[in-house]
């Protein structure tokens, strides 16, 4: 209800844009206008579901109802934390793609641009994914009621599947600056027959853990065929040695926290700040000269 009251308020805001000109049918331009758009719809209904099919066929893949209730609890409760990476996401995506439409207009090749936003992205996401986990000891106090804290074993899975996510989007500009939208309908559909088809086979033996694990098969699996198809139908260039690099040193650091775990809370959170610290030193090294003086 709030949602439809504050999209009808911005609606009337837009009213005097829709004054000044006449109104004419060209039956052309919106078979062009459909041409491109419905398949996007399909991709943004699709999208929708695969954040969400995980919860709603949970209840019904188990044989006790009320145990169901209580893992799907636990499940959604731990994932709000990886919902950190999400709103990063989601705060890229309202800024970065106007600005790719708006680069399309002009003159000159993007490509080069589109590829160190890709980097930048990752590099930024992999910071956010580090910093979550390091600090998840003061991070789990979100979850309230510390019965669920069981499910926190779910964190790194939701939030690798959230960055894959992040990576398709960024990909996904190949097929809206050619027209070719359906590709965009197509790899969502694989996405959404993939996750289903592991919910089902995989949650009454695994529980919530498949589904954490089937969202991030989905996402990976589309966004390496986005990238594979993409670089055929657009071609960009993008540094994967160097973001190969970014991400084996960040998950090496994930690894070392893990398996180095100070009984000492304070000792512990002061070892994992050092070494998120020598991830970003890392970045500012391989991506800034410092003068010397």
């Amino acid at each position: 209800l709030a949602n439809l009251i504050a999209t009808s308020l911005q609606m009337f805001c837009f009213i005097p844009e829709l004054r000044g000109f006449r109104y004419r049918y060209n039956a052309q331009l919106m078979k062009r206008i459909l041409t491109y758009s419905f398949p996007i719809l399909i991709l943004g209904l699709v999208g929708i579901l695969n954040q969400t099919i995980d919860k709603i066929i949970f209840p019904f893949l188990y044989d006790n109802p009320d145990e169901a209730n209580v893992q799907l609890g636990i499940y959604g409760a731990a994932t709000k934390i990886a919902m950190i990476m999400a709103m990063f996401i989601q705060a890229f995506r309202y800024a970065y793609e106007p600005f790719v439409f708006g680069k399309d207009k002009e003159r000159g090749d993007s490509r080069p641009m589109y590829a160190s936003a890709m980097k930048y992205f990752i590099i930024f996401a992999l910071l956010a994914f580090l910093a979550v986990m390091f600090y998840m000891d003061i991070l789990r106090y979100i979850i309230r009621n510390s019965d669920y804290w069981t499910g926190l074993k779910v964190v790194p899975i939701v939030m690798a599947a959230e960055l894959f996510m992040g990576i398709y989007f960024n990909l996904s500009f190949w097929y809206k600056l050619i027209d070719k939208t359906l590709w965009g309908a197509l790899f969502s559909l694989i996405g959404c027959l993939l996750i289903v088809s592991l919910n089902i086979i995989f949650v009454p033996e695994y529980g919530y853990m498949a589904c954490a694990y089937a969202g991030l098969v989905g996402y990976a699996v589309i966004t390496v065929l986005s990238y594979i198809i993409g670089q055929k139908k657009y071609p960009i260039k993008y540094d994967l040695k160097g973001i190969s690099t970014y991400v084996l040193v960040a998950a090496g650091l994930y690894v070392i926290a893990k398996f180095v775990d100070w009984e000492d809370i304070v000792i512990r959170l002061s070892f994992r700040t050092v070494l998120l610290l020598i991830f970003v030193i890392f970045i500012i090294k391989k991506n800034y000269r410092i003068p010397v003086s």
